[in-house]
């Protein structure tokens, strides 16, 4: 393409110089033709010979060519070579002047000189008048060889320049395409790496160019996709160990049973009940992986209500509080600031049971849980309050992790999955909301959920 360019730009340039520098030259030799018809006039009229060629040869040595008189028969009367003396001449620019309108004519001729070189002439003629009538036309022979070798120096030169151009530019093309496509390649190349399974590959970032962003969001994909992988198989792993535990549990329970004979009956109940448990911690699990499956769908859309929040949290506490006195804790409720928000129902009492669930299991026989409704500028906020453990200040920041339990053993005795706290937050992110925790090792913590109000 840009070849194709420079060539019609060369063209257009040689075309134009070519006609300008003729051009100047017809004109010129033209007028000289012209004024040495006039000249002649008289001399042509009266048959004057010798007067003819005196001023054909003067002309011809002054403007350098040939001059050539015909008369109106366009039969030679004067050649300053003296050649061509009485010859008829039919050439189109004679035919022009003396049979046509015309008063002066030229065409171009390739002459050749009789030694393999030939060269371009013009031939110019104008009409010879006197008394208003044409007599007769002169005829000049110029040589213009040397405007067409100087045109084609011209061209050589512009072609030259024209190459020499097209070079530098195809050069500085190779130069900067190479330079554009080679992070657009080791992009390409990243991006296959990365389709194959090999998510930690990240391009180098250079610069702050559009390619430099590209890349940057580029490894900030990769980075996202890596640690979704590396979530997916800690889940993975952790749901398998969360299944397995309780099924290897049962099972060895189970095998006590069938492979000892003359069991005593207290010892049945005991295993069964254990069993039962199992069975229940089971479920608990399933439940919780397959609300937290609901809740990591970004697509499920919540079915929006405006509520009374005060009646959910009782609704909550009602439903905890036979757990929690079986456990020898009281769990109590007050409303500061009662308000309606508009929230998936069924999914916020979750969050909040969740909550009052967990610090059940992390409270002692005899402590006390306290759940609050009260304002927080444009949130309401649910706190749940105990005097149980604690967290210690190293474990706050991975309480709301998947599967993630402070003490594993505590937990497992009181059929905790670690997945309640995961749930709780990802409701209130569902809703425009957080949740906040405070806690202090042996004394009690407090979760407070933030919800965004409506009134």
């Amino acid at each position: 393409m840009t070849a194709s360019a420079f060539a019609a730009v060369t063209f257009a340039i040689t075309y134009f110089a070519e006609d300008y520098l003729v051009g100047l030259r017809v004109r010129d030799q033209l007028k000289n033709t012209n004024q040495v018809s006039v000249s002649m006039a008289p001399h042509l009229h009266s048959g004057n010979a010798k007067r003819m060629f005196d001023l054909a040869e003067e002309s011809s040595l002054k403007y350098g060519g040939r001059f050539l008189v015909l008369n109106k028969s366009g039969i030679v009367q004067t050649d300053s070579f003296s050649i061509l003396g009485g010859r008829k001449l039919e050439y189109k620019e004679i035919s022009d002047v003396l049979l046509g309108p015309a008063d002066t004519s030229y065409g171009f001729y390739e002459i050749d000189d009789g030694l393999g070189e030939p060269f371009f002439a013009v031939y110019y003629t104008s009409a010879i008048v006197y008394d208003t009538q044409t007599i007769g036309a002169v005829l000049f022979a110029a040589d213009i060889q040397d405007v067409v070798n100087l045109t084609r120096e011209f061209v050589g030169i512009v072609v030259l320049i024209a190459a020499g151009a097209c070079i530098i530019i195809a050069a500085l093309c190779i130069v900067i395409s190479g330079y554009i496509t080679r992070p657009i390649n080791e992009l390409k190349s990243v991006a296959m790496s990365i389709s194959r399974g090999n998510l930690h590959q990240r391009i180098r970032v250079t610069g702050k160019s559009e390619m430099a962003a590209l890349a940057d969001t580029f490894n900030t994909m990769s980075e996202r996709l890596e640690n979704l992988d590396r979530k997916r198989s800690e889940f993975v792993s952790n749901a398998s160990h969360e299944l397995k535990t309780p099924l290897s549990s049962m099972k060895i329970l189970i095998e006590s049973l069938l492979y000892q004979d003359g069991v005593d009956e207290t010892i049945y109940k005991e295993f069964l009940s254990d069993i039962n448990k199992e069975i229940d911690r089971l479920s608990e699990v399933i439940s919780g992986l397959l609300t937290l499956a609901k809740t990591d769908s970004e697509t499920e859309a919540l079915r929006l209500d405006k509520i009374l929040l005060s009646e959910l949290l009782y609704k909550s506490v009602a439903a905890l509080k036979p757990i929690a006195g079986e456990s020898g804790i009281l769990l109590s409720y007050s409303v500061q600031n009662d308000m309606v928000i508009e929230c998936d129902a069924l999914k916020v009492m979750q969050a909040v049971m969740n909550l009052i669930d967990n610090a059940i299991k992390y409270t002692d026989k005899g402590g006390s849980i306290s759940v609050t409704l009260q304002k927080s500028g444009v949130f309401a906020a649910v706190s749940v309050k105990d005097n149980g453990c604690g967290i210690p200040e190293s474990e706050i920041e991975h309480i709301f992790d998947r599967f993630y339990r402070i003490d594993k053993a505590r937990a497992r005795g009181t059929g905790g999955s670690g997945l309640g706290l995961h749930i709780a937050r990802k409701i209130a992110l569902l809703h425009g909301g957080s949740i906040e925790v405070k806690s202090e090792e042996g004394r009690g913590s407090v979760f407070t959920l933030y919800l965004p109000k409506t009134i």
